[in-house]
Formats: C-alpha cells, structure tokens, sequence
C-alpha cells in the first residue's frame, strides 16, 4: 500500500514540473511510461548491479532533471518530414535531437530519457590545468553517466535482463564508467559528474583513491587507459578534434626535438625571454606619462573601423597592463624552465603528451589493444580487491563480477568472452570460488565448471540458482535453474563424481 502512494507521489510530481514546460501530450504519455518501466524493473536492476541508490532517488533525479534544464520536449512520428538539415540528421543518427533550447525525439522511451540526461551534461569535470585530456576525458565520462542513467531501462523489464549491444550507443565509454563506478564507487563519480564550480580537483582525488586503495603502478596504467580512450572516443566522435590533434601533435614532435639538443633548448628560452623583456620596456615606456599614453590611444585608433577602435584611454591603460602581466608569467614560467632540476620534468611532460597523442594515428588494432589494457588493468584491482573484503561483502563483488564479464566490449562480444583476458578471468572466478567454500557462502560440492558460469548467467537471483548435470548424446551438460526455468545448457568435461540428472543447489 505504502509503494502505491509513493508511486502516485511520483507521477504527481512529475506532472507538476511537465505543467511549467512545453511539453506536448505525447511526451507526458512516453515519461509517465518510462516511469512505470522504471518501477517495475529497478528492483532487478539493482540487485543485478549492486548500487545503492534506491527507485526514489533514481526517479526524484529524472524530474530535477527535466525540471533544470529541459524547457521544452516534442515527440515526432518517425514519418514526420524534417526541414532542418542539422535536426534531420541528429534524428537520423541518434533517433533525437537536442539543443540549449529544446528535445525532439522519436517515441523512443529510452532515447527521450537519454536526451534528458544529455541536456544537463556537465563537460567540464576536468580541470583545465590537465590542458588536452581536459575536455575528452570530461566527455567520455559524461557519456558514460549518461548510459549508466538509461541501463534500467535498455536492459531490463522487470521479468528478463538482456543488453543488446547494438542499442548501447558508446560501448567504450560505457565500459570505463561501469568499470570506474566498480572501482571507486558510484556515490563517488555522482559527485565528480555533478561537479560544476570545480573547487574541488575530483580527478586527482580520483586517482589519489587507485594510488590508496591499490598502488602507484595501478593507478598509473588506469590513468594511460582512460587518457587514450578518451582522444580515441573524441577522434570518432568530433570531427574537428583530430584536425586539431594532429596540428598539436607536430608542435610536439618540433619541441621534442629541440629539447633533445640542451644547448639549442637553453639559447631558445634565453632568446624568448629577452623578447618578452623587450616588449615589457615598450610597454612601461608607453604607461610612463600622460602624454605618451595618449599618443598611444591616438595611433592604435588611427584609420581603424569603428568597431575596433579602443574605447578610452583607461580601456588603453588596462590593456598594456594585462598584455605587460602576461609578458612577466611568460617570463616566470622561462626563468622556471631554465632551471637545471625543471629540465628532465619537462622533457617528460613533453615525452607523455607525444605518447598520448600518438593514438590520433593507432591502427584498429592498436586501439583494440588499448581496450585490452584497460580490461586487464581491472581485473588486476578486482584480484587484489576480494583479498581485502569482509565477509558480509564477498556475495555484492560475486555480483559485480559478474556484472562486469557481461558488460560490451565490442558489437560482438562481452567480456567474458575475449580470449585475451580469459586466463585472468579464470584465475579470479578460481579465487572467489576459493573464498566462498571457505566462508561457507557455497556449497563444496560444487564443481568449478559449474561455477564459471555463474558469471555469464542473467538469473537475476544468484542465491537461488541450481543446477543439474545432465548426458546427451554421449556429452555432459550443466544448466542453471531458478525456480524451474532453465537457462542455456552449457558442455561440460572435468566432471567425474557429481550426480547426474538431480537439481542441486550452489549456495548455502
């Protein structure tokens, strides 16, 4: 009874903000049912996922959101003749269509969701001072919160959970941000995605948390990964961004070879010191009266259209100094260059950034690898976190797990399936197998090829699986039930002494 009212209250809040939006009937009818998708299927997804956040924070969330940002909504019939070439091709592409001013979607309830939760994106999550990685990095993870905000309703329905590959519309990005959120947590990433004074450095506390929590090494690999997949994610997804890496990439390449020759190195910054210096001396000669001042204004105004002409002297005066207090940071940063023991750490910084943009030319074979890393990288802080969880915790990482190994690598396959990291999964699902007969969380009896797959089942409820081995045509089988449905047969070979044809059950 209690759910009932809540879920009434929710609807009638939503109501209340789509009554100060233009929004037209067929929008409200695709929210009200993207809530009642909700409401059926969060349960699962939450259990499937091992988060926090329960269905009222995920819901009060969607109508913050519309209520923020999202002033106007149309909904069009696929047939409908679009004039606009730029909204034509987003519809065509996307299957919606969004600007500052307003959402046109296609009744597509997860696209209309997606699009809310690309209006109140924040791409700014990571500083400036971390200069090329700034906005790709921000924009990777913003794209993943965003998939992370629509999975309950691409991916489950209340009765089944089932990805469709081809419906997660950036798998890479989405595998760094579940990944990310399994690793540091998801109450952390609300936090660094809701970001928007930048007060607080969330990527370097972010990494501070994977130097902590495991070491130095780790957190550097994770840092190389998610650097370079996000330039490969703005590469396929901003067509000006790689014109514009390949223009920084060669003023790299000039500067790596001119730090390799100190003495050149030195003469340069010397040089560019003394020219700064000498425009600094033109500039105090141009403050140091009244009357050199106003010469100034009257030649810089002298046959220059009206629309860039200065406005006055004093906007003159505020010129020269900001252009003169530049000139003195050009000349501090040369003085900190020019120290010897600031040599090698530059040379570095520019070695790291040569390396990051080097991504702009990989092959899709040296992207794919990269992808690898990332995944590998994980699976190292998974192995070393379940040595470190307390009891109580280890059935919510047996979820995570496997939560993770169904996650989309590629169109194709999920994790669980990549040849590559098969050996380390293996290991892993070995290890946690290891920790449940010792905490007597499963039964011993329980073989390890039935154990594996455990991990690429979509029975929502673990605790309640069983399984029966089983002969078919000289071949043995196991299948995984919950409550007398059964799931995919799966062939079996190292089984010797369990009992055949009779349901067992996995967990205590």
């Amino acid at each position: 009874m209690l759910e009932k009212f809540i879920k009434k209250d929710r609807n009638e809040i939503l109501e209340s903000v789509l009554d100060q939006k233009d929004v037209d009937e067929k929008t409200k009818n695709l929210l009200q049912g993207i809530l009642y998708k909700i409401d059926v299927s969060y349960k699962d997804y939450q259990k499937a996922k091992v988060i926090q956040k329960n269905k009222k924070e995920y819901v009060d969330e969607i109508n913050k959101n519309i209520k923020r940002k999202c002033n106007k909504i149309v909904t069009i019939s696929f047939n409908a003749k679009i004039e606009n070439d730029k909204i034509k091709q987003s519809l065509e592409k996307n299957k919606f269509y969004l600007d500052d001013t307003q959402i046109i979607t296609y009744p597509i309830e997860e696209k209309l969701l997606y699009a809310i939760e690309k209006s109140i994106n924040n791409n700014k999550i990571i500083n400036n001072k971390y200069d090329m990685i700034s906005k790709p990095l921000s924009n990777l993870m913003m794209t993943g919160k965003c998939l992370d905000r629509v999975e309950v309703l691409r991916d489950f329905n209340g009765w089944s959970w089932t990805t469709i590959k081809q419906e997660v519309e950036n798998i890479k990005a989405n595998l760094v941000y579940q990944a990310l959120q399994i690793l540091v947590g998801e109450e952390f990433l609300d936090s660094w995605t809701l970001d928007i004074d930048g007060i607080i450095d969330y990527y370097k506390l972010f990494l501070e948390n994977l130097k902590q929590t495991f070491n130095d090494e780790i957190a550097c690999k994770i840092e190389n990964s998610i650097q370079k997949i996000s330039i490969i994610n703005a590469i396929e997804e901003i067509d000006e961004f790689k014109e514009e890496k390949i223009q920084k990439y060669s003023q790299i390449q000039k500067r790596s070879q001119l730090i390799e020759n100190v003495e050149e190195y030195v003469d340069m910054l010397t040089n560019e010191k003394k020219l700064a210096e000498k425009e600094i001396a033109q500039i105090q000669k141009k403050l140091s009266s009244e009357k050199s001042i106003k010469e100034e204004y009257q030649k810089v105004n002298d046959g220059v259209p009206l629309e860039k002409k200065v406005f006055s002297v004093r906007v003159l005066r505020q010129n020269l100094n900001h252009q003169q207090q530049a000139l003195f940071n050009t000349i501090d940063d040369i003085n900190t260059k020019l120290k010897p023991n600031n040599y090698s750490i530059i040379k570095n910084d520019i070695a790291k950034e040569k390396n990051l943009l080097e991504v702009i030319y990989y092959t899709e074979e040296e992207r794919e690898n990269i992808y690898l890393e990332f995944v590998s990288t994980f699976l190292d802080c998974f192995e070393e976190k379940i040595q470190q969880i307390e009891k109580e915790e280890i059935i919510e990482w047996i979820y995570r797990f496997r939560y993770f190994l169904l996650l989309p690598f590629n169109k194709e396959q999920s994790i669980k399936n990549i040849d590559e990291v098969h050996d380390k999964i293996l290991e892993i699902e070995k290890e946690l197998m290891k920790i449940c007969k010792k905490n007597k969380i499963i039964k011993n009896d329980v073989p390890l090829e039935v154990w594996t797959h455990i991990f690429e089942t979509r029975i929502i409820e673990l605790e309640n699986i069983c399984y029966k081995i089983f002969i078919e045509y000289d071949k043995k089988y196991v299948q995984l039930f919950d409550e007398n449905i059964s799931e995919e047969k799966y062939i079996i070979n190292n089984i010797e002494k369990n009992k055949i044809n009779k349901k067992m059950k996995i967990f205590l």
